[in-house]
């Protein structure tokens, strides 16, 4: 009986033996798992605050920006006569009358060419611009800058059938298109040319914004030099 008492008192402290070494092990499991949940918990929050801290350097830099568009904006908005309004953003341009947009047109803005040894550089300069110069035929001298060695080509008159042979318009085979508006800072709008270094339809001239004939037209004939162009 004693030997029988001893036995089962001998398994019993070798299955507690055993439940103490598996309870131990999943202790140690379960703090290896918390000690990797806080450490990808910890690396997530690093990550999380790179790029809330990036985020707001973006938007840091480029506040100045959004302030001088919204003010130009704002600028126009406040002023009651006739005027046009360039969205480069949204290469956009708006003819305006009265707070009214009369006319609306997509337009394909050049961009930016930096300077060099020989030539300043050309862009488009935001904020409040007025026309300077209003060109028909688009007939002026090609910039040294453009490196461009074709030739004008020989305008071709055409006349209408008509008993009075009234002539047509001229054809779109000027440099700058048959309607060009340089603005104060020399900005050049113009209509799509039918020569030059800016005639494909891949092609804007740098400082430069294009639009078809049709609209260009009726913003030529719409505006006069000293109108206001608020660029933003």
């Amino acid at each position: 009986m004693t030997r029988v008492m001893l036995a089962v008192i001998g398994l019993g402290l070798a299955g507690a033996g055993g439940l103490s070494s598996v309870s131990l092990d999943r202790k140690i499991d379960a703090a290896q798992q918390d000690a990797e949940l806080v450490e990808r918990q910890r690396s997530n929050r690093s990550q999380r605050h790179s790029e809330w801290m990036a985020l707001m350097e973006k938007q840091r830099s480029t506040l100045p920006a959004e302030y001088e568009r919204q003010s130009t904006f704002a600028q126009a908005a406040a002023y009651p006569h006739r005027h046009v309004r360039l969205d480069l953003s949204n290469e956009v341009i708006m003819l305006v009358e009265d707070g009214y947009v009369v006319r609306r047109s997509p337009v394909k803005v050049g961009e930016a060419r930096p300077a060099d040894e020989t030539y300043s550089a050309v862009d488009i300069t935001k904020g409040l611009r007025i026309i300077d110069e209003r060109i028909r035929d688009g007939r002026f001298e090609l910039p040294g800058w453009a490196g461009w060695q074709g030739e004008r080509p020989e305008p071709q008159r055409k006349r209408s059938r008509r008993k009075r042979r009234r002539k047509l318009p001229k054809p779109i085979d000027g440099l700058y298109g048959a309607r060009t508006l340089v603005l104060d800072d020399g900005a050049v709008l113009y209509s799509t040319p039918g020569w030059g270094p800016w005639a494909s339809a891949e092609s804007v001239r740098p400082g430069g914004v294009e639009l078809n004939f049709t609209d260009m037209a009726s913003i030529f004939g719409a505006v006069s030099t000293g109108t206001r162009v608020y660029v933003y």
